[in-house]
């Protein structure tokens, strides 16, 4: 069967047989649905609507789309899948769970409204969730002016007052490289972090300011856009951008006690893409893990078909 046999509202269908599920509709995801429905594959994409690039406003450094809104690609996505006849539906995945079922049914995925879904395979492109600094304001900033990654920021802000805020470690490899964008870069040494004295004296050499007083808080300006900060000794220091290091938690918790196909589980039919797997992976690199993952499941499909065409 191909996807023209699916059912009109196949997604209320609980009892299809999907020869994939994809979970999460962002630029991995949508890609890896992309390549299965070309293939003529029945794809169900279970997405809840919760993007991680939803507190920015614009990609950079994805070829033929510089500057475009992160939403407009999520949807220009979403239709061409929907074109080659994907079906879409609103969900937040509660579990994935291997099974066999004599149908060729190898993972059933729950959702946390109680819906249950069979494929052949699934796709885990759930991104994950940025932990930043505990600093007032910070958080509310997130994409306005605080950011993580240089190459995909920087740029917009080149030759403006810029600050590292220092979380965790490398963080001064991390001024070095914002260097590259700016002349005008300041290390706030905040929290935890310990900078010693020959990582100082190589930055100062290279034109970095280090501040040490701490930062009690993120200000925002009338645009609602980053302003500067409020240091602990009451100074305030006005910056275009904030450069930090937050904890990435991917948000794969419905794979508890799941084999992920890899080296270890090749057999799996569960696959893992973009953020969810890779938290350097941008816009562009998470489109083409989608786009390889698309083309080893439809291999996969088609070697279980060979099979079992061979056993009748």
């Amino acid at each position: 069967m191909t996807q023209l046999d699916v059912p009109q509202h196949a997604a209320e269908n609980e009892n299809l047989l999907w020869d994939t599920i994809v979970i999460g509709a962002g630029p991995a995801g949508l890609s890896t649905a992309l390549m299965l429905t070309r293939g003529r594959r029945r794809v169900l994409v279970l997405d809840h609507g919760v993007p991680r690039n939803r507190f920015t406003d614009h990609m950079h450094g994805v070829l033929g789309h510089e500057g475009l809104a992160p939403g407009e690609l999520r949807r220009l996505g979403r239709a061409e899948v929907e074109a080659h006849e994907g079906v879409f539906a609103e969900a937040e995945v509660a579990s994935v769970t291997s099974v066999a079922g004599e149908d060729g049914a190898r993972v059933q995925v729950m959702t946390k409204d109680g819906r249950g879904f069979r494929a052949r395979a699934v796709v885990v492109a759930t991104g994950l969730r940025d932990e930043l600094p505990n600093v007032p304001g910070l958080r509310a900033l997130w994409g306005r002016g605080v950011y993580a990654c240089p190459f995909c920021d920087g740029y917009e802000h080149r030759d403006r007052p810029i600050a590292v805020l220092a979380n965790g470690e490398h963080s001064d490899l991390k001024a070095h490289m914002l260097r590259q964008w700016s002349g005008d870069l300041v290390l706030l040494v905040n929290g935890s972090f310990a900078l010693g004295e020959a990582e100082a004296r190589s930055l100062v050499a290279r034109g970095v300011r280090i501040e040490r007083s701490g930062v009690d808080e993120v200000l925002a300006g009338v645009d609602g856009r980053l302003r500067g900060v409020r240091l602990a000794d009451g100074r305030e220091l006005e910056l275009e951008a904030i450069f930090t290091n937050p904890s990435f938690v991917p948000l794969t918790g419905m794979l508890d006690g799941v084999d992920v196909r890899g080296p270890e589980h090749p057999e799996s039919r569960v696959w893992v893409v973009g953020n969810a797997g890779d938290p350097r992976a941008n816009v562009p690199v998470s489109i083409g893990q989608g786009a390889a993952a698309g083309g080893d499941i439809a291999l996969a499909l088609l070697m279980d078909e060979i099979a079992g065409a061979g056993r009748v």
